[in-house]
């Protein structure tokens, strides 16, 4: 592990962003930011204890403040950024015509508005180095559209068109920026989609936990540790043409 460079996760204290960190931990320092400090430190001691190096701001990602506030602290550690994780990100379902707007708002300064801060405030560093990695977590839902999803598909698309921008602007300086797109990822954003088809369709958990494994060719959900494993593919560089387009970990979708 080098314990000199860090990899900041967003959204790190559960679920996918947690598992992403928990892998980086063997290649680098992590650097984790949530709004929950019981999760983040949680998350630190785990890796901690298993020999790595981890800290943890709470704070707000819609919030330029928080990026910010989130590279003064790792410099002060003698840290620098090698790897970006843009994973916060949260979600709302309902039709189009009904959609609340200030969670239309919500879900775009999350998702969108907080992967960019984070972005503008890490590459200044990077292009110093002349080296970096950027994952963004979009989804499947960033290439295609979902019947009463449109916010949440929205925003993913507006993350893969980003990435894809970006990642254009600094190829020249050795840095990556990879939108990665999954399907259904075992997390509690997964468990919330279960539960509203059992309330919306008047049937099992069993039977909705089906039709959203049907959704994948493989018939399965995807565990949030092949998330991490890409990323950490991504990261590690040896494979430098993974830049701009989108890493589809659908099943085959």
């Amino acid at each position: 592990m080098n314990a000199k460079v860090a990899t900041i996760v967003t959204g790190g204290g559960r679920g996918i962003g947690r598992a992403i960190a928990e892998r980086m931990a063997a290649e680098t320092a992590v650097f984790v930011v949530g709004r929950t400090e019981a999760d983040l430190v949680g998350l630190c001691d785990v890796v901690v204890k298993a020999g790595g190096s981890a800290a943890y701001l709470v704070g707000d990602v819609s919030s330029p403040a928080t990026a910010d506030a989130a590279l003064t602290k790792l410099t002060a550690n003698g840290l620098s950024v090698l790897n970006l994780v843009c994973n916060a990100g949260i979600g709302t379902s309902g039709a189009a015509h009904t959609m609340d707007k200030q969670a239309w708002r919500d879900m775009f300064a999350v998702n969108v508005n907080g992967a960019m801060w984070f972005i503008q405030a890490c590459l200044p560093g990077m292009i110093e180095r002349k080296s970096g990695s950027i994952c963004v977590i979009s989804s499947v839902a960033g290439v295609k559209g979902f019947k009463y999803q449109t916010a949440y598909c929205a925003t993913k698309h507006a993350l893969v068109g980003m990435a894809r921008s970006i990642a254009l602007e600094v190829a020249k300086h050795n840095i990556r920026v990879v939108p990665i797109c999954p399907s259904f990822v075992e997390s509690e954003m997964t468990d919330r989609t279960i539960a509203g088809l059992v309330k919306h369709r008047g049937i099992t958990a069993e039977a909705a936990r089906k039709i959203v494994e049907d959704t994948n060719p493989q018939k399965r959900i995807i565990p949030a540790s092949e998330v991490a494993d890409m990323v950490a593919l991504v990261c590690a560089g040896r494979v430098p043409s993974l830049n701009g387009n989108p890493l589809m970990m659908t099943g085959g979708e």
